[in-house]
């Protein structure tokens, strides 16, 4: 069942923004010019150059970026589908970002009177002391936190009904269920077909600079494929081993340097792209 192979999971950020709607402002501006009070807002940015809080969005960043790089898509309520091989996974490492967040909030906070000093002359006659919160406020404006759930089935209700509306309801869910397993698989031939795809480009242009990262990127995926693959597609296995076999014996300097290899690895690559595409197509022309 799905629902052991995989759960729900949600990453919650919290980042103050640092921007103030200055009302009277807004209102002095469209009085000026004879305008609604609701026709404009102006926003203060309330720091400038604060290097730590911009590394707190930074880091903001990279969490976002693994939280989505190892779950698939399942809800627009924040929720990603997990695979239960990579629970641990996912909480160490998030274990690891949440003591960088609280360890960069406190460096912020250590500066953050030197930077509101700082910005002081900046606004000027719109410096407003009240704008900025006490440091034991502020604290509470940043969080990072990871919720878990298990993926509901149409047995997870408890309410009052017929038989006939329970059988309804449960149907209801286990449909939603099935279309977001395959909203998630559909996602995975994206990724793999994008990341080779962007290798076919690259490598048809060889004057064009190789990063590590063509051969690095490509490799990573189709290492995580198959511990994401909680539908068991096995053509996207098959696609994943045929990809490492292929494409990730060399670096991309060995392919900058040899053109042979290069080329030779530019047309495996556009084989490999094509063969995806066949497959996709052959699945869309079997639903009915």
């Amino acid at each position: 069942m799905i629902t052991e192979r995989a759960m729900l999971a949600a990453v919650h950020i919290s980042i103050w923004t640092a921007i103030k709607h200055d009302r009277k402002i807004s209102r002095d501006v469209a009085d000026q010019h004879g305008a609604h009070q609701g026709a404009g807002r102006y926003n203060k940015q309330l720091l400038r150059g604060a290097d730590k809080l911009d590394e707190l969005r930074t880091l903001a960043g990279q969490v976002r970026q693994y939280f989505y790089k190892i779950t698939l898509p399942w809800s627009d309520e924040g929720f990603r589908l997990l695979p239960s091989n990579l629970y641990f996974d996912l909480t160490a490492r998030m274990r690891e970002f949440e003591a960088s967040f609280e360890q960069g909030v406190e460096g912020f906070l250590a500066v953050y009177p030197q930077y509101i000093e700082q910005v002081r002359p900046e606004l000027n006659g719109l410096f407003r002391e009240e704008d900025y919160p006490a440091a034991d406020k502020l604290r509470k404006k940043f969080g990072v936190k990871l919720e878990i759930l298990p993926i509901p089935t149409g047995n997870d209700f408890r309410v009052q009904m017929s038989a006939e509306e329970q059988a309804r309801v449960a149907r209801e869910i286990d449909a939603n269920v099935r279309e977001s397993l395959t909203r998630g698989t559909e996602d995975l031939w994206k990724r793999l077909r994008d990341v080779v795809s962007h290798m076919v480009d690259r490598l048809n242009e060889p004057e064009s600079r190789f990063h590590a990262t063509m051969v690095t990127n490509v490799f990573d995926l189709v290492e995580l494929l198959p511990r994401l693959n909680v539908n068991n597609d096995a053509d996207l296995n098959r696609f994943a081993d045929q990809i490492r076999q292929r494409l990730c014996g060399f670096t991309a300097q060995d392919l900058k340097k040899r053109d042979l290899l290069r080329v030779a690895t530019a047309n495996d690559a556009a084989e490999i792209v094509a063969e995806i595409d066949s497959v996709l197509r052959d699945r869309e022309a079997s639903v009915p």
